[in-house]
């Protein structure tokens, strides 16, 4: 995050400016409706999205990507450019790769040996003269926009800064080239994908649920957010955010990206979490957390597994996952509202977002 912007997101903490927003409803119908989901995936998730961080693709790599509106293969040739494709064979629609696969001169589909160079050029086709009179010359891969900034692999679009607006330069402030991947954990978890935003922008919960995990570390109900655009930043207060002097921000405060619609991007004292929550249905998300640390200390494997085991599978999966499947068990139970107070104000600024993008499909 961009230091002037920390310090007045600080200097909120430390004067105790809670938020007055007045409580506000959500409609548990948004939650459960196939109807409403489809509007969503129609509008908010043909925006930008961060898929994967940049350490991830080496040269040669081949990457498939799954996102609401897009099945994608993402490509990086010897000559470091990123393309991204459809991940489909242009012969018969076959899913061309299905797991990431290193150091690849070709991409070869697996049905009937269609081959494609990593720039999509169609190169052999077994027995190509059985598709006459077709131009196979022209049955190159299907390309998608696809766009390499700051340290991630952007798709849907090739101006990621103008998406972002005035939250580049938080962006860039983390220097997430510098970065490189500790581990990375993809599950499909029994809940609506919006929950799960909503639990990152939430830091009314952490006495209570996080109580034997970190809140240790926090002090209780203290954030303060922003809208930046379509997206949220936001610092929650560590229990070092009175002492005396001058400190660093990551040491007093944490702080959070949240980028419009199902990014999130968590900044620890030394690390960095990138969390998306994709739908897959009404009441099933596509969770990934990637753990991002410095690449001059990624042989320190030994705390990086210390920081993993705390925050992916006690904080992450046993604690917000696991409550995000709780309040979906409610509504299937019959709850017809869920109701947020002046400490969550976040998650509605979260909604508005929401109900501004599906609008466009009235």
């Amino acid at each position: 995050m961009q230091t002037a912007t920390g310090d007045r997101l600080v200097d909120q903490l430390r004067g105790n400016q809670g938020d007055t927003s007045p409580a506000f409803r959500v409609d548990a119908a948004r939650y459960r409706d196939d109807a409403w989901l489809a509007r969503e995936r129609a509008t908010a998730f043909a925006r930008p999205v961060p898929v994967l961080a940049s350490s991830s693709l080496a040269p040669g790599a081949c990457v498939p990507i799954d996102t609401p509106i897009a099945s994608a293969l993402l490509v990086r040739s010897p000559d470091n450019t990123v393309r991204a494709f459809r991940n489909a064979c242009r012969h018969r629609g076959t899913r061309l790769v299905d797991a990431p696969q290193a150091a690849r001169r070709a991409i070869v589909c697996p049905y009937h040996g269609w081959t494609y160079g990593l720039d999509g050029a169609l190169v052999h086709a077994p027995h190509a003269a059985a598709f006459a009179p077709e131009p196979l010359h022209e049955r190159s891969l299907h390309q998608l926009p696809v766009a390499e900034h700051h340290g991630l692999i952007w798709l849907n679009t090739r101006d990621p800064a103008g998406f972002l607006g005035d939250l580049d330069g938080d962006l860039a402030a983390l220097d997430l080239a510098s970065h490189a991947v500790h581990r990375t954990a993809r599950t499909t978890r029994r809940c609506n994908w919006k929950l799960v935003v909503e639990a990152f922008l939430d830091g009314y919960h952490i006495r209570v649920l996080h109580r034997d995990s970190i809140y240790r570390f926090f002090l209780d109900a203290a954030s303060a957010a922003e809208r930046v655009g379509p997206h949220i930043r936001a610092v929650t207060g560590r229990r070092t955010l009175h002492d005396a002097g001058p400190t660093e921000l990551r040491a007093i405060a944490t702080p959070s990206l949240s980028i419009f619609p199902a990014t999130t991007i968590i900044v620890h004292p030394d690390f960095v979490s990138l969390v998306t929550a994709l739908p897959i249905t009404p009441d099933t998300t596509d969770y990934q957390h990637t753990m991002l640390v410095p690449a001059a200390r990624a042989g320190d494997t030994a705390h990086w597994d210390k920081s993993w085991s705390l925050i992916e599978d006690t904080v992450f999966q046993r604690e917000d996952l696991w409550v995000c499947e709780q309040v979906q068990r409610g509504i299937a139970a019959g709850t017809d509202h869920l109701l947020f107070g002046a400490l969550e104000h976040a998650v509605g600024w979260f909604h508005d977002e929401l109900e501004r993008a599906v609008a466009t499909t009235s």
